[in-house]
């Protein structure tokens, strides 16, 4: 590509490398790792890997992809980690690679302005990933140990190829690192198996596919052409039904579920995060199908999904379509909110928020984005009072059909993941949004009323997540918080806006009791301490102490326990107490009479008496139990024991 023009140009032959393009970014990891490109082959390799990935890397976020574990996703991520992996065979051990996409930045940021323009975003993912690398290696290695210990405990000098799958599909810890562990440990891996369950994730990746049983099916060259977002009805032929995957050449039968495609058809089918259609579709005779979902596998392919409620349907019949149109009003509502939150994301959060994954629903939208810190109340409140501004524009909603060339270079927005033809649909909202969609929109941004957030949290590295509501279902959530509020103002016996004031004052109140509590449970807890002080008996050389204890907790039973052991010693001293259904007893011996009675063993003796169990140290052991009418039995047989010598 543009390194082998450069290349050319400049007069450098045999290695692209050389060429400025990518010879300065190894420069800056010469600078940084303290060895020189050229002067190791092997390392030359690790020079070379960092460098290309490096470029990549810098190109793939401003353009809007993060590190994650699926889709377009996982390839950046593979790509930063196989450089991370160079990394540490040149010596770096700590954060490097952020400062070697810098390099990039300065380089060819004047010939690609995005670079510049989310240079510390850029920055800020490549750190987070180095971080999360170095976690996962930590991770791996030590599942990478143990297997070794497993395999020389076997007497095998090969790991099986699943293991060391399992360590890179799971974990992220690359092969050749596998390998080169194993190698210095005199062990090797099984690279056949590695590749076979490599191949077998990629065939279930495969049949995994969106639209792969149409392929199956055979229905790969119908056409359903979508007729627009503003018809509820049509009519049209059925072309195929499918029923449980297979094509059905003749009748479906009441109450069967079956797969619909027709030659044209109203219903929208699911993509763009945007739902599909759900209603229903009629033939002349009075045959109907209750249509559960629309399904778009293939960009030029809609299938209804959904069952026969009366009569029969099949191939060649002529059908009235008829979508659900309240479903669909609201579906288009968030849909086009969806659109004006994205304007508001990138003009108050910065030009790297890229849409990341979104849902568009009847009752709500979700709209993923790529930013890497969490959204501050207060910028949250500004997006969604800019995005409720939009709406009061009353803005006009255009689409118009352009090619793909023309719409980009006009600034239509477009998203990675999206399949788009030579020809797209551009929408237009007042002159705040522009983008590629293909779905459901209202006619103006008045239409949609009211837009409320609900919620905002990071869904994976450098993605964040916003939910929201608009028109009525925004109206009944604010409604719903209203009614509570009025409900805690009346309980608190107060207005709505003292409500905040007093749940403090409460909340400073119980703060207050629970500490007084806490000293009231002290102050009992040490007058029946200095209670049981006189009901000690000696026996068998120790002072000993086994009571029932009233209205302290655990820590108080300790507290006393502890207590009584300092000022009787040598003694044994054996607590219990009931809390609601459950008995806790307690053991404490002291230094000296360790050597002759053991905290833990007591309990373990007397503890089955209560219906427990429990044990402890030889100076200390707690017990519990679920039959409180025998606690009285169980301190009793205390004294037996020590009585005994057990």
């Amino acid at each position: 590509g543009l390194e082998r023009v450069a290349a050319v140009l400049q007069g450098v032959r045999g290695n692209t490398y050389d060429s400025d393009l990518l010879r300065n970014v190894i420069r800056a990891t010469e600078e940084l790792s303290g060895k020189r490109y050229g002067a190791d082959p092997e390392q030359d390799i690790s020079f070379r890997v960092i460098a290309d990935h490096a470029r990549a890397t810098a190109f793939v976020i401003a353009d809007g992809v993060v590190p994650t574990n699926e889709g377009r996703g996982y390839v950046l991520r593979r790509i930063m980690r196989r450089a991370l992996r160079h990394g540490r065979l040149l010596g770096f051990e700590g954060p490097f690679f952020s400062r070697v996409t810098d390099s990039v930045v300065r380089l060819m940021g004047s010939a690609y302005p995005e670079l510049v323009a989310h240079k510390d975003y850029l920055a800020e993912v490549v750190r987070n990933e180095e971080e999360r690398f170095a976690e996962t290696l930590d991770k791996g290695l030590v599942l990478l140990e143990q297997a070794i210990k497993d395999l020389r405990r076997s007497g095998g000098t090969t790991l099986a190829g699943e293991a060391a799958f399992r360590l890179y599909d799971t974990y992220g810890f690359p092969l050749d690192l596998t390998e080169d562990i194993l190698s210095s440990e005199g062990l090797s891996v099984d690279r056949a198996g590695f590749e076979r369950a490599m191949e077998e994730q990629r065939t279930r990746a495969r049949e995994g596919q969106k639209g792969t049983v149409y392929i199956n099916a055979g229905l790969t060259d119908l056409r359903s052409r979508f007729v627009g977002d503003r018809i509820i009805e049509w009519e049209s032929e059925v072309l195929a039904t499918l029923v449980k995957g297979e094509t059905r050449r003749g009748i479906v039968r009441e109450g069967e579920e079956v797969e619909i495609v027709t030659a044209e058809t109203p219903f929208y089918g699911e993509s763009g995060g945007q739902v599909g259609d759900t209603g229903k579709l009629e033939t002349a005779r009075g045959d109907v199908v209750e249509i559960l979902d629309t399904q778009k596998p293939q960009p030029s392919l809609t299938v209804h999904r959904g069952r026969v409620v009366r009569g029969a349907i099949q191939a060649g019949d002529r059908v009235r379509l008829t979508i659900d149109a309240e479903r669909r009003n609201a579906t288009r509502l968030n849909h086009s909110a969806t659109h004006i939150l994205h304007s508001a994301l990138r003009e108050i959060l910065g030009t790297h928020v890229r849409q990341a994954g979104s849902l568009v629903a009847p009752d709500r939208l979700r709209f993923d984005f790529t930013h890497t810190s969490p959204v501050k109340d207060e910028t949250l409140e500004r997006i969604e009072d800019l995005v409720n501004a939009h709406i009061r524009e009353n803005a006009e909603v255009t689409s118009e059909e352009m090619p793909l060339a023309e719409a980009l270079k006009g600034g239509a927005l477009a998203f990675f993941g999206e399949k788009y033809g030579e020809r797209v649909r551009v929408l237009r909202m007042g002159d705040f949004s522009i983008e590629l969609c293909g779905g459901t929109h209202v006619s103006r941004t008045g239409d949609i009323g009211l837009f409320k957030l609900k919620a905002e949290a990071g869904v994976a590295s450098g993605v964040r997540r916003v939910e929201a509501l608009t028109a009525e279902g925004a109206l009944d959530w604010v409604r719903q918080r209203e009614k509570v509020l009025k409900e805690a103002g009346s309980i608190l016996k107060g207005s709505e806006e003292e409500v905040a004031d007093k749940v403090e004052k409460l909340l400073a109140q119980q703060r207050e009791l629970e500490k007084e509590l806490v000293q009231l449970q002290s102050a009992r807890a040490i007058s029946q301490s200095d209670g049981m002080l006189s009901q000690a008996r000696r026996l068998n050389g120790v002072n000993v102490v086994a009571g029932r204890v009233e209205g302290v907790d655990e820590k108080g039973l300790r507290d006393m326990a502890d207590r009584l052991r300092d000022k009787l010693q040598p003694a044994v001293v054996v607590l219990g107490t009931v809390q609601g259904d459950r008995v806790s007893l307690l053991a404490a011996v002291s230094k000296e009479a360790t050597q002759r009675y053991h905290a833990g063993n007591i309990l373990k003796q007397i503890a089955p008496l209560i219906g427990g169990g429990g044990g402890g140290r030889p100076d200390f052991a707690q017990a519990g139990g679920k039959d409180p009418t025998r606690l009285d039995e169980a301190l009793q047989k205390v004294y037996e024991l020590i009585e005994k010598g057990a």
